[in-house]
């Protein structure tokens, strides 16, 4: 048997979020933010998955990752939110990728190349974008046929007490009034799509609602999962009262104990500080994780289970993130977000499709 950690991924539940936020943002074209190899779960598997569930338009970071992209979803728009660089036009040109043109200097060097570029305007946020007193000059060195979205960003769309996501939309209306000529507008990421229809404009481009993640972990909107870990055990056995668990003793028994050891770690993205928070599950049945997460390790409690009628034995698989262990749980605990969970999955899962 493989004594490494399996990771399910679900076409079913991708098509099933996708298609919530497509009827959450009807009227608006649902766009998919693809970035950081589908936030870690697989460009190669989501990317035609969507497109065949109607996803035309793609967004990505990097220019490679468009490259990559392109061979998935040989005839869809992909956009690469980071700009394009000097001496970029040949090769956005080469696979047919269009950049987000996040200042002046982008804008001339993609005036007349025919890339149909994105207009980035910074409506707040301040991290990329045009300034707006730049607008005139924007559109005076791009044609009509040379532009085909004008784009802003949501700095705070997930904090249902923050009036700055409302701040931003007045912004962005203004900024689609100061167009010469009618351009679809898009402003909403999965918050923003949660939001309402005030933010949605012409095209939405979620991303974490995706995957299975809600915007504030705190706050879940009951996305479905599209990926779960599975470790299997490696080792069972009874500790006494008294005795630490792990790397420095952090945790130490209070009982006989029964401690189950996961073949899984830090090194395939499970945070270390989610040691004496976070709990795995088998068969539903929640277990603790005790003492400090490993590279390659994880252990927990497996005590009550066990007394209640569980069996378990070597090679038995746990479940560390699926339908008992929510993203947005993990993330709770580790004191993140479920983007960043995603994002560090390791290389190491035997990878299972369905």
């Amino acid at each position: 048997m493989l004594r490494r950690p399996r990771l399910y991924r679900s076409q079913e539940a991708l098509v099933a979020n996708y298609q919530r936020l497509c009827e959450l943002a009807a009227g608006a074209e649902c766009a998919a933010s693809i970035k950081a190899n589908a936030y870690g779960i697989g460009v190669e598997f989501v990317a035609p998955i969507l497109h065949e569930a109607g996803c035309q338009t793609f967004f990505v970071a990097h220019a490679h990752e468009g490259i990559a992209l392109r061979q998935c979803v040989p005839k869809a728009r992909i956009f690469v939110f980071h700009g394009l660089g000097a001496d970029a036009v040949e090769t956005f040109s080469a696979h047919r990728l269009q950049p987000v043109l996040n200042s002046f200097e982008d804008v001339a060097r993609a005036a007349g190349h025919h890339l149909v570029p994105a207009i980035h305007v910074d409506t707040g946020m301040h991290r990329l974008g045009i300034h707006t007193d730049e607008l005139d000059s924007v559109f005076e060195c791009l044609s009509e046929s040379e532009c085909a979205l004008v784009m802003s960003h949501l700095s705070s769309a997930d904090d249902p007490r923050s009036t700055m996501p409302e701040q931003q939309c007045r912004a962005f209306r203004n900024v689609l009034d100061q167009c010469p000529h009618s351009i679809p507008g898009s402003l909403a990421n999965t918050a923003g799509v949660l939001r309402g229809p005030a933010f949605h404009f012409q095209m939405v481009r979620p991303g974490i609602g995706l995957y299975g993640g809600s915007p504030d972990p705190h706050d879940p909107k009951g996305f479905q999962s599209v990926v779960r870990w599975e470790a299997p055990v490696l080792q069972v056995a009874t500790v006494q009262p008294g005795e630490p668990i792990g790397y420095g003793g952090q945790f130490q028994t209070n009982r006989e104990t029964q401690v189950a050891t996961l073949a899984t770690g830090y090194a395939d993205g499970y945070l270390r500080c989610l040691g004496d928070r976070a709990a795995v599950a088998i068969d539903g049945f929640r277990c603790p994780v005790i003492g400090r997460v490993s590279m390659d390790l994880v252990t927990i409690d497996v005590t009550d289970y066990l007394r209640q009628g569980g069996v378990l034995r070597e090679g038995q698989w746990v479940e560390v993130l699926g339908s008992s262990i929510s993203l947005d749980e993990l993330a709770v605990h580790a004191q993140t977000i479920g983007y960043e969970l995603l994002t560090r999955l390791g290389h190491r899962f035997e990878s299972i499709e369905h």
